[in-house]
């Protein structure tokens, strides 16, 4: 599919739409309310419509493409289904069993829908019809405010949508995955688990050998994976659960289109008054694991700095290595502490596909080959730099930069702006993902345990998109599903 529509010829139309777009983005301009009650067919004057009166069906063009648009929901542990401020836009025609993409409009902000933009031609399959910049939609104080750009002009009208979904679905089989409820494993089956896990991991696939005759570091996946990308989600289990609960995440991974890929240090909490709690860490290994199990060929793990039970890991004075080690002695006992030490010993450090590179923490610094990278255990000093390094900065003359970034595509036969993502480095506190960073085109940071939202990075008709999704009480929800009679 043709990630970019193509070109039309220059018109006064288009030749003045730039001058609209501004116009129309600062709420220049005539306008009137209505009551959206049937479908309602745009001009040039801009229309706003109440809150109440979404969900919205969008029609671009002659009955060209439709969209919809409606409240971005959470549900929480009662199963109430609560709006978050946000809306959402989706493609109705997209079939429900493939993964899919979607526009987040946040309060006081504007998108402009058409098929100039490379994420959305990849997200909606636009025709050729829907103009390069065609209908602007903007969420107000109270209304939603829409402007058509387009010479085909836009329609807006009422659909019903059931905001639940289908993610109990999801649910069920999660719980299935699970074996039951959402709970830290008893010592005996915990211990069970890691050494069925950690024999998987001796012939883990996509893994050249290294040297040793042991999987190497260097995870090379087929283009025909579909990446689904996660990266610190610090034992935020419902980040995770609300992730396979969402679009068809769960669905590629049983029918083998996909690969979840974890980026390092899902253990420990870094929620204030949360640093010393290391049984959500354990439910979230647990978790992985029985997921590792189930899709030993679609499930990876890349070690981060948190992998480890080193006096290193610490946060805010609490010594978290020390004290995950401790905690799965007393729970779990010295011979499930081996085996999780096992477990990061056999874990790679770099995953890449034919569109995508990722690891947890940066950049190598120096030339680095394929076979050094796939021969970690004789270059500690470059381990170390891939789960510890940050980006450069004046504070941090060592981090690396752009040529970095360069050289170590290039290290993997892979193209100057194959798309870079790294945890292990939030650039603030409210954000779960930040992109182009260092002004590094297609160089994105992914951090996914803020309470509330959980990024994710997939492919999407042949693009590497960013998706944020608010986070469910999937683990309450799930404890109180009733086990299907056999």
């Amino acid at each position: 599919m043709n990630l970019i529509a193509n070109r039309r010829p220059i018109t006064i139309s288009r030749l003045l739409a730039p001058l609209k777009r501004i116009l129309t983005r600062l709420g220049v301009g005539p306008g009137h309310e209505i009551r959206l009650r049937s479908n309602y067919r745009l001009g040039d004057i801009k229309v706003r419509v109440s809150f109440d009166r979404v969900p919205i069906e969008i029609t671009l063009g002659q009955d060209d493409k439709k969209l919809h648009l409606y409240p971005e929901t959470r549900i929480d542990e009662r199963g109430k289904v609560n709006r978050t401020g946000n809306f959402v836009i989706v493609d109705p025609a997209a079939k429900p069993d493939r993964i899919t993409g979607f526009l987040r409009l946040t309060p006081r902000s504007w998108v402009s829908l058409g098929s100039g933009d490379r994420v959305q031609q990849a997200l909606f399959n636009y025709p050729d019809a829907v103009d390069e910049e065609h209908l602007v939609v903007i969420q107000g104080p109270e209304s939603l405010v829409f402007r058509n750009l387009s010479d085909a002009g836009s329609t807006i009208g009422r659909f019903a949508s059931d905001a639940r979904g289908t993610r109990e679905g999801s649910y069920r089989r999660l719980r299935e995955i699970f074996g039951g409820s959402i709970e830290p494993l008893p010592a005996d089956e915990a211990l069970a688990l890691i050494e069925k896990v950690n024999e998987v991991m001796q012939y883990e696939a996509y893994r050249s050998r290294n040297d040793w005759g042991t999987p190497g570091g260097l995870v090379m996946l087929p283009g025909s994976l579909t990446p689904i990308l996660v990266a610190d989600l610090h034992a935020q289990v419902d980040n995770l659960l609300t992730v396979l609960s969402q679009n068809a995440f769960l669905d590629a991974l049983e029918d083998g289109s996909a690969a979840l890929i974890i980026l390092g240090d899902a253990v420990h909490c870094e929620e204030d008054g949360k640093l010393r709690e290391m049984d959500s860490s354990m439910l979230m290994m647990d978790l992985i694991f029985r997921l590792k199990l189930r899709f030993p060929l679609q499930v990876f793990y890349v070690r981060g700095n948190h992998d480890s039970f080193t006096e290193d890991i610490a946060k805010d004075g609490v010594p978290q290595g020390l004290l995950w080690a401790k905690e799965l002695i007393a729970r779990r006992g010295h011979a499930y502490r081996k085996a999780m030490e096992d477990f990061y010993r056999l874990l790679p450090f770099v995953v890449a596909s034919t569109d995508f590179l990722a690891c947890h923490a940066a950049a190598p610094k120096e030339n680095v080959t394929r076979n050094m990278l796939v021969n970690l255990h004789r270059h500690p000093e470059l381990a170390i730099e891939l789960v510890n390094n940050r980006q450069l900065q004046p504070s941090r003359p060592n981090g690396y930069g752009r040529g970095d970034v360069k050289r170590f595509r290039r290290t993997l036969d892979l193209q100057k702006h194959t798309t870079f993502i790294v945890g292990h480095t939030p650039m603030d506190s409210d954000n779960t993902m930040w992109l182009n960073i260092n002004g590094i085109k297609n160089h994105h940071v992914l951090y996914s345990a803020r309470v509330g939202q959980v990024g994710v990075f997939t492919r999407i008709g042949g693009a590497m998109v960013p998706l944020i999704y608010p986070v469910d009480a999937v683990t309450a929800l799930i404890k109180q599903l009733k086990d299907e009679p056999a």
